[in-house]
C-alpha cells in the first residue's frame, strides 16, 4: 500500500472538511441559496481556499452527491453480497441497508432525494442530468434484483423498473415521514419489517373475491 505524504494526507482532509460543510449548508438551505462563503465559513476556511478544491458551486455540490452517492451503493453492495437466499431476503437486506444509511447521512438525504426533484423539469440542466443519471443507477440495481426474482417465479410478472420505482417510493416517503414528524420515536431502522410486508403481501387482510364469469 503506498504510504501518503503529509500534503497528501493535509489535502484529502481539508477537501472532506469543506464536502462535509457543503454537505450540510446544501441540506438546509439548497442549491440556489447556499453560497461559497458560507460552506467556507462552516469549513473554517477563506472563501477562496474552497476554489483550491472545486471550480465551483456546482461542481462542490455534483461532487457530495457523487461522492456520497457512491458510498451508498458500496454500503449496499456490501449487505447484498452477504445475501445468498430468497428474493425476499434481498429485499430485505435492502431495505434495511436503505434506511440505516440515510438515518445516518439524513443531510445527504435531503439534498439527493427531496430537492433533487428542484432539478428535473422538463429542461434539465447539467447538475439535473447527472443528479438524475445517478438515480438511475440505484434504480437499475434495484430493477435487477427484481428481474432475478422473477424470472425464479419468486414474483409476478412485473416490470422490474416500475417495481424498483414503487420500492423506492415507499422507502423515501417513510424517511421523509420520520425527519419530519417522527425523528424522536426512535431509530428508523425498524420500520422495515413493515415496508417488506407491504411490498410483498399488500395491504388487504384478504385475497381479492374472484370475478364472476
Amino acid at each position: 500500500m503506498r504510504r501518503v505524504g503529509r500534503k497528501e494526507r493535509e489535502y484529502r482532509e481539508r477537501r472532506s472538511a469543506v464536502l462535509r460543510a457543503a454537505e450540510l449548508i446544501f441540506s438546509k438551505k439548497g442549491f440556489h441559496k447556499s453560497t461559497m462563503a458560507e460552506i467556507a465559513q462552516i469549513a473554517e476556511f477563506a472563501t477562496g481556499t474552497l476554489y483550491n478544491f472545486f471550480k465551483n458551486k456546482a461542481d462542490l455540490y455534483l461532487t457530495v452527491i457523487e461522492e456520497k452517492s457512491e458510498e451508498l451503493f458500496q454500503f449496499i453492495g456490501k449487505e447484498l453480497a452477504n445475501v445468498r437466499g430468497s428474493l425476499e431476503e434481498k429485499i430485505t437486506s435492502l431495505i434495511n441497508a436503505h434506511l440505516s444509511f440515510f438515518e445516518k447521512n439524513s443531510n445527504f438525504f435531503k439534498i439527493f432525494l427531496t430537492q433533487r426533484a428542484a432539478f428535473e423539469g422538463v429542461a434539465r440542466d447539467e447538475i439535473g442530468n447527472e443528479v438524475h443519471k445517478i438515480y438511475l443507477k440505484y434504480v437499475d440495481m434495484i430493477a435487477e434484483i427484481i428481474e432475478g426474482g422473477i424470472k425464479r417465479g419468486e414474483l409476478k410478472g412485473l416490470n422490474p423498473r416500475e417495481a424498483s420505482y414503487a420500492l423506492l417510493g415507499m422507502l423515501n416517503s417513510i424517511i421523509i415521514y420520520w425527519l419530519t414528524s417522527d425523528k424522536k420515536k426512535g431509530s428508523l431502522t425498524p420500520k422495515a419489517s413493515a415496508l417488506v410486508e407491504i411490498f410483498f403481501k399488500g395491504t388487504t387482510t384478504n385475497p381479492s373475491p374472484s370475478q364472476p364469469t
